[in-house]
């Protein structure tokens, strides 16, 4: 069987193309979910925006009433500079916002005491600025050195140690929203990502199933490929969601009570990297028999054994109750129905190998085992029992 292999992903659409789609989505799923259910999945990150506006706002009051600074509007801008996703991340770029200002006003500082400020100062001082933002391993988009630079430039040296103040002031005020006043938790987003998508993958396993009781066709089999190539660029996104979930409780007093939980949602992010590229091998291996490549029959073969659609949608309840499982602390139920699931896939497995043993054509044979090889692993990857990501499953008390 010819190897699948992987894509890179789909050039994205112009930033204009973006923001209409996703405004488009957006619409959609609080039309598809109901207002106040949306409302109550973004409830988390409502409430962080309630809680950084609050903060800038807060900050802006400090500058202006209690600190008396000539540009208040300054602190809060230091506020949204620092404050990002998770309270770790935060912490780490308040102190690069810090280090951009210190860098860039000195080197303005210094530079200006020995050349005066002219045209070759102002081009030194953004090449030295860009040059320091890459030595100092700050993000690409940070552009704070020169901007500081410039500032100084052309307000002085006062308004630079100004400046300073102002983003000390406000990275504080972000460091400390974000670390004290509702940290930002992204175990619970990362588990509801998962059961998401394992839902996609069992929507996809459950069409190839009924695709095969009747009059498949090499249309039908190309959708399949690409819903599953496209699963697969997806993944990369969930296992992100579960890498974000760790650093957001990196800096949290109470860490060990996140840790079971964050084992299981690294491994459930891989178990079903794995699962979706094995359900990528079979939708491939459909695609080259539908095809007739290689000396395989074509549309002949198309009339595949009844157990491999049962095999199928026995996967497809697999995936399902396997994404269920990954909400909150998941069902007993949920559980008892992947082993069901795992069993009559196996005993599908059985009745699908006596069949296919009758074949006579090299190729057809190679293939067929290689279905079967998919099948198997699809269903060890959730094993709970004795599979490589027992830690994906919740205790069951």
């Amino acid at each position: 069987m010819e190897t699948e292999t992987g894509r890179g992903r789909e050039v994205a659409g112009s930033p204009l193309e973006r923001i209409v789609s996703g405004g488009a989505a957006a619409l959609s799923r609080v039309r598809s979910m109901g207002f106040g259910r949306w409302l109550r999945m973004e409830r988390e990150a409502l409430a962080q925006t309630v809680k950084v506006t609050a903060a800038c706002a807060l900050a802006w009051w400090l500058a202006a009433y209690v600190l008396k600074v000539d540009l208040p509007v300054l602190v809060p801008i230091g506020v949204l500079l620092t404050v990002s996703a998770t309270a770790y991340s935060t912490l780490v770029r308040g102190g690069q916002q810090i280090l951009a200002v210190v860098a860039g006003v000195g080197a303005a500082t210094v530079l200006i005491w020995l050349i005066g400020a002219n045209v070759v100062t102002l081009a030194v001082l953004v090449v030295a600025g860009l040059v320091l933002t890459r030595l100092l391993n700050l993000p690409a988009q940070n552009v704070q050195i020169p901007i500081t630079a410039l500032l100084v430039f052309a307000l002085g040296s006062t308004y630079g140690f100004a400046r300073l103040a102002d983003v000390l002031l406000g990275a504080a005020i972000g460091i400390a929203a974000n670390l004290l006043v509702l940290p930002p938790r992204y175990v619970d987003k990362a588990g509801k990502e998962l059961c998401g998508l394992s839902a996609e993958l069992a929507d996809l396993a459950e069409d190839m199933s009924r695709g095969l009781r009747g009059d498949w066709d090499r249309d039908m089999a190309g959708d399949w490929l690409e819903r599953a190539r496209g699963l697969s660029t997806r993944l990369e996104d969930t296992e992100q969601a579960a890498e974000q979930a760790a650093e957001s409780v990196r800096l949290s007093l109470r860490r060990r009570r996140y840790d079971r939980r964050l084992r299981q949602v690294a491994e459930a992010a891989t178990a079903l990297d794995h699962a979706c590229h094995q359900l990528r091998g079979i939708a491939r291996g459909l695609v080259d028999l539908i095809a007739g490549v290689r000396g395989l029959p074509g549309e002949r073969g198309a009339d595949l054994p009844e157990p491999l659609a049962d095999e199928l949608a026995a996967l497809s309840r697999v995936f399902r109750d396997f994404g269920m499982l990954q909400v909150g602390r998941g069902r007993r139920e949920d559980l008892e129905d992947l082993c069901a699931a795992l069993d009559d896939g196996e005993h599908q497995q059985q009745r699908l190998a006596m069949a296919f043993h009758q074949t006579r054509n090299t190729e057809l044979r190679s293939l067929q085992g290689a279905l079967l090889e998919d099948c198997a692993r699809i269903r060890h990857e959730f094993d709970p029992d004795s599979g490589p990501h027992t830690p994906a499953f919740p205790r069951q008390d």
